[in-house]
């Protein structure tokens, strides 16, 4: 096989190609991670609601808004469904989340009104659902076209490996801007940061070789298009069983914010005063995570499912049990836990034929939606019962709540799905 032959059947770019894609999903995946303060939804927004004396259940709204707006990819997906509008699509993306971040950054300067802020805080939220469900999906397909299966995990070990190593270093800059900076300019300058990481993204995503059919089909109607394949999508067995332990691994791991928030009760300091720490501490086990899932799923992609169910497990167990300081092991934990957003898709995508790769990946950001009740639901509780029986009571409460259901999720991943998921023979879509 030489350099401008396809490196099998699955694919039809040269090897040369096929590394320029992995290299750039890598990249653009990294950048991510390097604006992870921001861009990663969760602990950063609840630290700066909590600073602005916000109760636990608005405090866990930026989270419940960027959930509930991750539908939204499917209807990005229908509309410009050629593979030939999948690098605008991107371009356009990362430049729409470039200004949306700018934008708070200076909203933030510019007012002392915590309603405005908090408000905004809450709309880039959602903005972020939406844009970076984009990014995933088209990215995916990216990968699903432009990059052979038994090299996938290559772009899998290298995003996720090499990237929580920048949002290791992007979270102790945090820390130290945290530590430096007065409000209101520390965390504008968190937020204003985003926008030339994302900017770069923009550019290297102009960067992709997509093999392009030899003829598209036109886009096809609303009702078929959005729902069309949604039969098709839940009547395959495997990614039926893969999608509920989805919604399920989601709806556990948004007891996260309440993590994050927990650092007000646990060592009694506002949860911005560990910010930079705790992100250290996930990024940084999500870097050793990520490396070694990558070779481990190459094969076997349940194993990924497995596992990250676990590290969540694991993690709420420990903040419900472990005294003062020693709760931030949680975030570690998490950190690795929270691969689940890579591997349970994979799952998924592995089950898909070509042509159906994005249209399933769409779907499969629709289940983000329902759990996105999660986080606010983890924070009425705690609002709810904290009020009446203690601050406390109400956080245990909410981590025993995310233990069972993590619980249900890693006995269905374990009885119900394959080791090595089939496709099956469908006809193309017309």
């Amino acid at each position: 096989m030489t350099e401008t032959t396809a490196a099998d059947a699955h694919c039809p770019l040269s090897v040369s190609q096929q590394t320029r894609n992995l290299l750039i999903f890598g990249a653009n995946i990294s950048l991510i991670f390097l604006g992870a303060p921001v861009l990663y939804v969760g602990i950063g927004q609840g630290a700066l609601c909590q600073r602005l004396q916000a109760s636990e259940t608005i405090a866990n709204l930026p989270t419940t808004m960027y959930f509930w707006m991750t539908p939204l990819p499917i209807l990005v997906a229908w509309y410009f469904f050629q593979a030939r509008l999948v690098k605008p699509v991107l371009v356009t993306t990362f430049l729409t989340v470039a200004a949306g971040s700018a934008t708070v950054a200076g909203a933030i300067l510019l007012t002392q009104s915590r309603e405005i802020i908090i408000t905004l805080v809450v709309i880039h939220s959602g903005m972020l659902g939406c844009a970076l469900g984009v990014v995933a999906n088209f990215q995916w397909e990216v990968l699903g076209r432009g990059v052979t299966p038994s090299r996938r995990g290559q772009a899998l070990s290298l995003a996720f490996g090499a990237g929580p190593i920048l949002a290791f270093a992007s979270s102790l800059g945090a820390q130290a801007i945290i530590d430096n900076i007065e409000y209101p300019w520390s965390f504008a300058t968190l937020f204003g940061a985003t926008a030339p990481i994302t900017g770069l993204a923009a550019f290297l995503a102009s960067r992709f070789v997509v093999p392009l059919p030899e003829r598209e089909p036109p886009r096809p109607g609303f009702v078929r298009g959005i729902f069309g394949g949604l039969g098709d999508y839940l009547s395959h067995r495997p990614i039926l069983f893969a999608a509920m332990a989805t919604l399920l691994v989601s709806c556990g791991y948004n007891v996260f914010t309440n993590l994050g928030l927990y650092t007000k009760i646990a060592v009694g300091t506002l949860a911005e005063e560990y910010l930079g720490y705790q992100s250290a501490l996930r990024f940084g086990c999500k870097a050793l995570a990520g490396g070694m899932l990558g070779i481990l799923t190459r094969n076997n992609p349940k194993v990924g499912m497995l596992a990250t169910t676990a590290f969540c497990l694991a993690s709420v167990i420990w903040v419900a049990l472990a005294p003062d300081i020693w709760f931030l092991l949680s975030f570690g934990l998490m950190g690795m836990g929270e691969l689940w957003g890579v591997y349970f898709p994979n799952y998924i995508l592995s089950c898909s034929e070509k042509d159906r790769m994005r249209r399933n990946m769409a779907f499969t950001s629709m289940l983000y939606f329902p759990s996105g009740f999660a986080p606010i639901f983890y924070g009425y509780i705690t609002t709810r019962i904290g009020d009446e029986y203690g601050k406390r009571v109400g956080f245990e409460a909410s981590f025993m709540l995310s233990i069972a259901v993590l619980t249900v999720t890693l006995l269905l991943i374990l009885i119900a799905l394959p080791m090595r998921p089939p496709r099956r023979t469908v006809v193309p879509i017309e």
